[in-house]
Formats: structure tokens, sequence, C-alpha cells
């Protein structure tokens, strides 16, 4: 299951899916969280996660630690199995969509978080010795 805030976790999951081919990501459901819908958040979390779980456990990707949309869902989850990864990202997903099902959402998890964390990435030119020389026509927009 995906939750995250706004249209975020329907987004990600759609662009998944257009990504990879196939029905790798058929069995997961995301779930959007708008503001102040706790209660209504909390009534479709758990539904979702009768309906996700086959007995083997669920994995929850969450877009944000702490937030209410994960909180509902760690807190719907007792009970049921369950691992836990945030930071919801494309990375994530792709990754999940190529795993293997048999995986526990342990596995299921920490394969997630590793392609979350390889494809986060920094890059800095902090070389301002030729700015005199930029071409103008990089940035244009006309």
């Amino acid at each position: 299951m995906v939750i995250g805030h706004g249209g975020t976790a329907s987004a990600l999951l759609a662009a998944a899916r257009g990504i990879v081919p196939g029905d790798g990501l058929a069995d997961v459901l995301a779930i959007d969280a708008g503001a102040g819908e706790t209660e209504e958040l909390q009534a479709r979390v758990c539904a979702a996660i009768d309906d996700v779980d086959e007995g083997r456990g669920i994995l929850l990707i969450a877009d944000l630690m702490g937030s209410s949309p994960c909180m509902c869902g760690i807190k719907n989850s007792f009970g049921h199995g369950f691992a836990v990864v945030t930071g919801l990202n494309l990375a994530m997903l792709t990754k999940l969509a190529l795993a293997d099902r048999g995986s526990t959402p342990r596995e299921l998890a920490n394969a997630c978080a590793g392609s979350a964390q390889r494809a986060v990435c920094v890059k800095i030119n902090d070389d301002l010795s030729n700015r005199d020389q930029a071409d103008p026509q990089k940035c244009s927009t006309g």
C-alpha cells in the first residue's frame, strides 16, 4: 500500500506503472490523504489493509514519516504483520514493481529503501570561473 498527502500516492503509482511494463504493481493500492480528513482516511486505510493483506503481511510505503497518513497506516496495520518505509519516491515503486512477490514485507521494504537511497544524487558545479562566457541561449525560453 502506498499512502501520501494530496495526490502524491496515486500520481507516483501511476508514473511507476507507466515506466515498468507488465503488472508488477497490480497488487499495489494508493491512498491519497486530503487535508483535514483523518476520520475518512482511517476508514479507507482499514478497508485497504483488509483488501491487500493475503496473510503474508503488508508493505506500507508512506511519503513522510510521522505524518497523519503514515501514522494512520501504521496504527491500522497492527495485527497484520507489516513493514513501513518512508520517503516515497519513484525509485521505490519501480523497485517494488520488479521485486519477487514471494519476499517478506521486511525484504521488500529494505529493497525499496535501498533503491530510493541510491536514486538520491546531489551534483554541484561550484566553478564560477567561466560564467562570463556562459551561453545565454542555454537558459533562454524565447
